[in-house]
């Protein structure tokens, strides 16, 4: 009788031994499995390449690659072909200053347009906001004399060093200005009824309102 009860209490205890062995071993394989599942996506994140998204350009309507492209205020999205040719068609014709979408400016990204035209930009920004604007007065430079430190009657072009009045906005020269036109061109001003503005002493063509200058 004891010596079956010994045999039974062994029999249990190995049965419990080979259980928590068994156990062991059996989460060991699932932790070694799950550590290579990881280390599997890990790779496959790696190795797999980034998911492109494309979008329309607002301007030519092609699709490109959205990192690629610009996206304004009003959510249009613009490539970098058609965004430099906007910016470079409002440096030539002030209407079209600043570029805009929908009404709303298009900020100017050295990423995108590059460094030249973002200053070209800001140097256009600095022009229009002059109410008394005076470019050189040789008609073949005819750059923008921008102001710069003390106002002065006369400034000097950077580009071809020829010095204009601020005031008639002529070739620079002693004593008061003298606003005198050529014969046809004074002929021209009178027959259209052009006027001066009192201001920048430009000739000007009356386009709506009444007849007199602000």
């Amino acid at each position: 009788m004891g010596t079956a009860m010994s045999m039974g209490l062994e029999t249990e205890n190995d049965l419990a031994k080979y259980k928590k062995k068994t156990h062991s071993s059996n989460s060991l394989r699932i932790d070694i499995q799950q550590l290579g599942d990881s280390i599997e996506n890990a790779i496959n994140l790696v190795d797999s390449p980034k998911t492109e998204i494309w979008r329309e350009c607002i301007s030519c309507r092609d699709d490109h690659i959205q990192d690629d492209m610009i996206k304004t205020k009003c959510s249009h999205f613009y490539c970098k072909c058609c965004l430099v040719r906007l910016f470079k068609n409002a440096l030539r014709d002030e209407s079209l200053f600043p570029p805009q979408c929908c009404h709303k400016p298009i900020a100017a990204s050295e990423k995108m347009i590059g460094p030249v035209l973002v200053q070209k930009h800001k140097e256009k920004a600095i022009e229009l906001k002059d109410p008394n604007r005076t470019y050189c007065s040789d008609s073949k430079c005819a750059q923008y004399l921008p102001r710069k430190g003390a106002p002065t009657r006369v400034c000097k072009c950077a580009s071809c060093g020829v010095r204009t009045c601020r005031k008639c906005k002529k070739r620079a020269h002693p004593g008061d200005c003298v606003y005198k036109l050529d014969a046809l061109l004074e002929e021209l001003a009178d027959r259209k009824e052009w006027q001066r503005c009192s201001n920048c002493r430009r000739l000007i063509e009356l386009s709506t309102g009444c007849n007199h200058i602000m």
